[in-house]
């Protein structure tokens, strides 16, 4: 698992968008309207139960930093946004030839980054995924993202499984019963439906999905397409400055 000096987001630094917390569904609205008019900041749609999200993850961070661009980690479930915009086709692991392909693909990746690759038993993480929300409002998000990668990904574990998620909050220093109680609220619920459907309307069709302003990347491969959207952002500022 990779050491970071700083266990907290850069999307909870002083004067950022992202609030300390997000009480209300208004405040998820009003953060993605305030994102979209930035071009310094990259809404990150994720789900732990994708192989390229984590991925994704092991490069984001360093990428946002280089720019100084405000990383902001969102909860989406992979499933509802494939049907959210129609794509009912079954899943990669239902599709033998794809899912081999798949399976070479991404452990190709995890050897090119340097990380561990372990296929966990299972494939759901609706707790897992809004407990970001908490970390949030905890001050350490980039720590949760990246210790709940490392137990699913990294080493192989249930995302859905109590003890798997024990383990992520003890490491990241969450409160356990105020995050169990956290994850499992139906307002928490609300939250992460209100993010889904707002991704849906902005196009949003899987993960990783990284938008800056009104330009969408989708997938572990795009990120280069992402530093140049960067870059060129950074140039434009700094010709107007």
């Amino acid at each position: 698992m990779r050491d970071y000096p700083d266990a907290c987001n850069v999307a909870n630094t002083s004067g950022s968008l992202v609030n300390d917390t997000i009480n209300t569904v208004l405040d998820i609205y009003q953060l993605f309207e305030a994102a979209v008019k930035s071009h310094s900041t990259i809404l990150f749609y994720l789900d732990f139960i994708s192989p390229f999200s984590y991925l994704a993850n092991v490069k984001l961070p360093e990428l946002a930093a280089r720019y100084r661009a405000e990383l902001v980690y969102l909860p989406l479930d992979v499933m509802r946004a494939k049907l959210a915009i129609g794509n009912f086709a079954p899943s990669t692991r239902a599709m033998p030839g794809k899912r081999n392909f798949i399976l070479r693909d991404r452990l190709w990746w995890a050897q090119q980054h340097g990380v561990s690759m372990q296929t966990p038993p299972a494939f759901s993480a609706p707790r897992l995924n809004a407990g970001m929300l908490y970390a949030q409002e905890c001050g350490c998000v980039r720590n949760y993202v990246d210790t709940a990668f490392h137990h699913v990904w990294g080493l192989g574990g249930d995302p859905d499984d109590d003890e798997l998620l024990a383990a992520v909050v003890r490491q990241t220093g969450l409160d356990p019963e105020a995050y169990f109680s956290y994850v499992n609220a139906v307002e928490t619920r609300e939250r992460v439906a209100a993010i889904a459907g707002d991704a849906a309307s902005r196009g949003v069709f899987g993960v990783p999905t990284m938008i800056v302003g009104d330009e969408m990347f989708w997938g572990n491969d795009r990120l280069d397409f992402l530093e140049e959207c960067l870059e060129s952002n950074t140039q434009e500022t700094n010709d107007v400055s």
